[in-house]
């Protein structure tokens, strides 16, 4: 008798230990397979010290042209959603994010890194529209043209910020007569409002009748902040652009899962409904879509957006924020894990209660776990309590069941999946995709480099079982490895009148020499575990030691 394993590959728990295919495991520790061989994981890396006190739920590094591991840590207690804005000319890495129990906010390199609880400073999203109407006298030119006619006109006003943000107008005023040359007297105008906003200026607009006999509110003059009265000179024929078709209303102060589409727009969501904002506009967000379930979060794939609620999921195909409209797809996988919800390989995958489920360009919903988990053993792992990242073609995945917390490593390529796990428990993670590099917060409340320490975590494989058509005793095995010392064990079950008795041995290996196990016994089932250090390429075990080197 002779087994000897020289590709190992990948968990299959949804298959029984003894109908694995060759080379499977049983159970993978702390160990990539992606070349055949056993290979250690390096210890992640402590890359930055983060200030806040408590579990971080969020990382996110910004200076995204900065290739320093130590600069500059964003982090957050509460589940946070962070993106960067589409502004055109940006040279400050305008910023923006949506923290769950937080208004939507927005920073930049101005400000964000002026001490450790970075991002240390922000302002509020979007610009607010004055809440008091102005009121306007008319005082008449003096000695005015015959035929003069006055036209009834209205006034509005709007807030901007420093950074030219302009947001919606208030209610207009009362009617009043005016013409060219007439001096308009406002009062009553409304200061900046309160709050974490950075406006600065007051824009005035008048309203003209267009052709069409439609009176258009177009832009007179722009004031301080601050000034709550104006006076001066109007000149109809001088009057600049109309105000936005659409008023550029701040988003909902609930809004999360903030995303950045390629088109140019951001999206967000609030109850049951999907927000957009205008085209390079982040500021202002008028369009809506309702769905008929409680949204959780959602991701983009190429230019479609994927949106998972509590029920069905949605696929928005459109590229731009007027048209876009979600769409139901068939298969209901309700997502359970906001922070599971990730694009990955043409699709997006997230969390349900059936394992873990992955929508296509097409639209199509599938559980792509269940070639790998039932669903008894995926609502082991608590997938409510989950969260993942996408990092070199593979999905990781950290779960904290209250008893046990770690990590799943999913290789979802088609044919060819593969699981491991990881005693590596992480409470958050950034995938930075620009250096192909994965980051965590640790239980230590600091940054670290995945696989990016100079020593490996310790390592283990347990094979699949074995099961020998007659009763034999397993005398003799090999390790072939990078280093030594590895830690060999041989589990055996022998068939005994009272029931199964387990039989354990273990062996420290010091080289790649076959050695002897004990041979007092006889067994039809068993399975090896090896543990260690160093890459493994071949394990072997035989009856006798002549049978170990016979090929």
């Amino acid at each position: 008798m002779r087994e000897a394993e020289k590709a190992f590959t990948g968990m299959l728990p949804r298959i029984e230990p003894h109908l694995l295919p060759a080379g499977a495991s049983q159970d993978v520790l702390n160990a990539t397979l992606q070349r055949g061989s056993l290979v250690p994981y390096k210890a992640p890396a402590k890359v930055a010290d983060l200030a806040k006190v408590g579990t971080k739920l969020a990382i996110y590094r910004f200076g995204r042209s900065i290739d320093d591991d130590a600069r500059y840590w964003f982090h957050w207690l509460n589940d946070t959603d962070v993106a960067r804005g589409a502004i055109p000319d940006d040279a400050q890495e305008r910023t923006y994010f949506t923290e769950a129990g937080q208004p939507p906010r927005v920073t930049d390199s101005t400000m964000a890194t002026t001490n450790g609880d970075m991002p240390s400073a922000w302002y509020r999203l979007g610009i607010p529209a004055p809440t008091s109407r102005a009121t306007v006298t008319v005082a008449l030119q003096p000695d005015p043209p015959s035929g003069l006619e006055r036209q009834s006109c209205l006034l509005a006003y709007t807030f901007v910020s420093a950074w030219g943000e302009e947001g919606p107008p208030n209610q207009v005023s009362d009617p009043f007569n005016a013409a060219t040359d007439d001096t308009l007297n406002v009062i009553n105008m409304e200061g900046p409002p309160v709050g974490e906003y950075n406006i600065t200026l007051k824009r005035l607009y008048l309203s003209t009748t267009d052709a069409t006999g439609t009176a258009v509110l177009r832009f007179w003059k722009e004031v301080p902040a601050g000034a709550v009265t104006f006076s001066d000179k109007v000149d109809f024929t001088l009057l600049g652009e109309a105000l936005p078709e659409r008023a550029l209303v701040p988003p909902p102060a609930d809004l999360f899962g903030l995303m950045a589409h390629p088109g140019g727009f951001m999206i967000g969501f609030s109850g049951k409904r999907v927000y957009r904002s205008e085209v390079f506009k982040p500021f202002g967000w008028p369009y809506f879509s309702p769905v008929a379930d409680e949204i959780v979060g959602g991701a983009i794939m190429g230019q479609a957006t994927v949106v998972c609620t509590k029920g069905d999921t949605y696929l928005a195909t459109q590229a731009d924020p007027v048209t876009l409209t979600p769409l139901r797809l068939e298969g209901n996988q309700p997502c359970v894990a906001k922070r599971t919800i990730r694009a990955f390989k043409g699709g997006v995958v997230y969390a349900s209660p059936d394992g873990l489920v992955m929508v296509d360009q097409a639209g199509g919903v599938g559980v792509v776990t269940e070639e790998l988990l039932t669903r008894q053993q995926w609502q082991a792992y608590r997938p409510a309590s989950m969260h993942g990242n996408v990092h070199d073609n593979r999905y990781f995945c950290w779960f904290d069941t209250g008893a046990a917390r770690g990590g799943l490593i999913l290789d979802l390529t088609r044919g060819a999946m593969s699981l491991t796990r990881t005693d590596v428990y992480a409470t958050a993670s950034y995938s930075d995709g620009r250096r192909d590099e994965l980051f965590l917060a640790l239980p230590d409340g600091n940054v670290h480099k995945w696989d990016g320490g100079n020593m490996p975590l310790a390592m283990r494989r347990v094979s699949k079982r074995f099961i020998l058509e007659r009763a034999q005793n397993i005398g003799a095995a090999q390790v072939v490895a990078a280093a030594y010392p590895v830690t060999f064990r041989l589990r055996a079950t022998i068939e005994a009148a009272g029931g199964p008795i387990e039989v354990e041995l273990q062996h420290q290996v010091a080289n790649g020499r076959p050695f002897r196990l004990r041979g007092n016994y006889r067994a039809r089932s068993y399975e090896f575990t090896v543990e260690g250090s160093a890459a493994i390429s071949e394990v072997t075990v035989a009856s006798t030691l002549g049978n170990v080197t016979a090929v």
